[in-house]
């Protein structure tokens, strides 16, 4: 809700108020028309926004405002295309002054003459985010990656860094590209919305903003200031929060609790990293969402135009002195007239009928996990300094990927070089080594000899078996002999490929040091060896007599087949050696 002082509220809800609409139109061409009250055909201007899809709250969305009024004048409707559109209403405070109110900043779009006047549609500052997104990547905080967007779409920023500390998975970091299935810019403020629980949005000055579901109301509408509400008989709140992120699925849930299930089926910065982070965001966001309660209410009536989407609000029973509370609501939808009110309306479903879900729905989520889980994941990168690779190892880039499942992949790269020979005329032999997770390689380091002068070489290796639930690290090392190869900043451009893979964040918390040692000098005298020193015992040692005693059973012979000779003893032959 845009902040106003009390007086503007006394006069708001005065029987009789003095109001007017100014606006201005920058055209194209230069030129500048400005109009009042009377240049407006009465009762046509309408301002109507809205930040959910359908009849059901969700995160992550990001809606053209729009402006529509019909303006006399005799201007070419052909210069009025593009055209920037300034909306100003005022209202006469009690003292006689008046107190200006923005209402928004909007680009014409269509502009159709008519034989009294020119009907003008417009649009806010949220259609300059629907232009390609071909990259960059954005990468950093859910506001580092806000200011990327507005920076990229020529728009400002209307929020600081310190307003969305408190909000979930703010102090995350996270990374979006092309190959995460963001068609434009909108989609990628869409994705970064998702994350915070909020939604996208242009504010009143044109500045682009992430938006959440106000906590707290900011307003109560009594009967004198509507003149009609429609109010829902159940209350909306959340047992659940599902998300579809490609082939994962990810779920947070009150197991105690009854309510309604908000599912998101594009969540594509649920899907980085490994799964254990992905649910950490999950749970974060579901404990804000578990915050929310609220009943659906559409309201009639309101002059008013300070009210935004997202506000909350009060509603109390005929009869104010009662100050009974009928319900508190959201604004999801809004919609206001110059001089013919207005209407807030919050949309939300019946927990009752949640759990009906047709077999269409079912049959396309299906289809859905099926693709996805063929998608390929690229993870692309670029050397980000320049790097002289002699005889010690030079790392020339790197790239860290995540495998949610047993895979393989593919990297490839293209590296550009100047080879500088140490001798004229000479060449210079480099050679690429290739390391995963600190372990180099081995078996494969291809080498290229190349005279003085630039190179291009083509880099390419197989990944057969990647390990499920993994984060790796891939590094691109060179090493030249004879001479040095220099490679400037972003000359090794690089893509590693697969399925089975996840997007990874910006930094999960590893830090890889390196350094690298010159080899020892050593003094060659110093290590000159010595004469060698010793010395040695000598013992003589006296024979001992040793005595061989050996028992034989009796022998039987037949008479005159054998005759024995008398044993003679014999003792061992013994020999006594030594030398001193």
């Amino acid at each position: 809700m845009y902040p106003v002082p009390e007086s503007y509220r006394q006069a708001m809800a005065a029987a009789v108020r003095s109001e007017r609409l100014r606006g201005a139109l920058a055209l194209a061409d230069g030129g500048v028309l400005t109009f009042g009250p009377a240049d407006l055909m009465s009762g046509s201007v309408t301002l109507d926004d809205q930040c959910v899809t359908g009849e059901e709250l969700q995160f992550g969305c990001v809606y053209l405002g729009q402006a529509a009024f019909q303006l006399r004048t005799s201007l070419s409707r052909y210069r009025l295309y593009g055209a920037q559109l300034t909306l100003t209403y005022g209202l006469q405070l009690a003292d006689g002054s008046w107190f200006d109110l923005p209402l928004g900043v909007y680009t014409v779009a269509e502009a159709e003459r008519t034989s009294l006047c020119v009907a003008i549609h417009a649009y806010d500052n949220i259609l300059k985010l629907d232009g390609d997104y071909t990259g960059p990547a954005l990468q950093g905080t859910p506001y580092d990656m806000l200011c990327q967007i507005a920076e990229h779409c020529g728009l400002a920023v209307g929020m600081t860094g310190a307003e969305m500390a408190a909000w979930p998975n703010a102090g995350e970091t996270f990374q979006l590209d092309t190959q995460d299935g963001c068609a434009t810019w909108r989609d990628c403020l869409a994705a970064v919305a998702q994350v915070v629980g909020a939604f996208g949005a242009a504010d009143r000055a044109g500045a682009l903003v992430l938006r959440r579901f106000a906590a707290e109301p900011c307003r109560t509408l009594g009967p004198g200031a509507r003149s009609g509400a429609a109010v829902a008989d159940y209350v909306c709140r959340y047992r659940a929060l599902a998300v579809q992120a490609g082939s994962r699925r990810l779920a947070s849930e009150a197991a105690d609790a009854d309510g309604l299930v908000m599912t998101m089926t594009e969540a594509p910065l649920f899907a980085k990293g490994l799964p254990e982070r992905a649910q950490a965001l999950c749970d974060a966001l579901f404990a804000s969402l578990r915050a929310i309660e609220y009943v659906p209410a559409s309201v009639t009536g309101v002059a008013d135009p300070t009210f935004d989407c997202g506000d909350r609000l009060t509603l109390t029973e005929p009869g104010e002195a009662s100050g009974l509370t009928v319900a508190e609501t959201l604004v999801t939808h809004r919609v206001w007239k110059f001089r013919g009110g207005g209407t807030l309306k919050g949309v939300g479903k019946n927990p009752c009928l949640a759990a009906a879900r047709d077999k269409s729905s079912a049959a396309l989520q299906q289809l859905q996990t099926q693709t996805a889980s063929n998608r390929l994941i690229f993870y692309s990168f670029v050397s980000r300094a320049a790097v002289t690779a002699g005889e010690q190892e030079q790392t020339a880039a790197y790239v860290n990927f995540v495998t949610v499942e047993k895979t393989g992949a593919l990297f490839f790269a293209q590296l550009l070089t100047e080879a500088r020979p140490a001798q004229a005329g000479g060449t210079v032999t480099l050679a690429v080594h290739y390391y995963l997770n600190g372990a180099r390689i081995g078996g494969f380091a291809p080498a290229q000899r190349m005279a003085a002068g630039r190179h291009t070489l083509a880099l390419f290796y197989p990944f057969t078996e990647l390990a499920a639930d993994t984060s790796n690290r891939f590094e691109v090392r060179l090493q030249a002999a004879g001479g040095t190869v220099y490679t400037a900043a972003g000359d090794l451009r690089g893509v590693v490929t697969g399925q089975g893979m996840a997007g990874g964040a910006v930094w999960d918390g590893t830090l890889t040091l390196e350094d690298s040692l010159p080899p020892p000098a050593w003094d060659a005298a110093a290590l000159a060896p010595g004469p060698l020193q010793g010395t040695a015992a000598v013992q003589a040692a006296a024979p001992q007599a040793c005595t061989l005693t050996e028992t034989l059973p009796a022998l039987r012979w037949a008479a005159g087949a054998l005759t024995l000779d008398p044993l003679a003893a014999q003792g061992p032959d013994i020999q006594q050696e030594g030398e001193t």
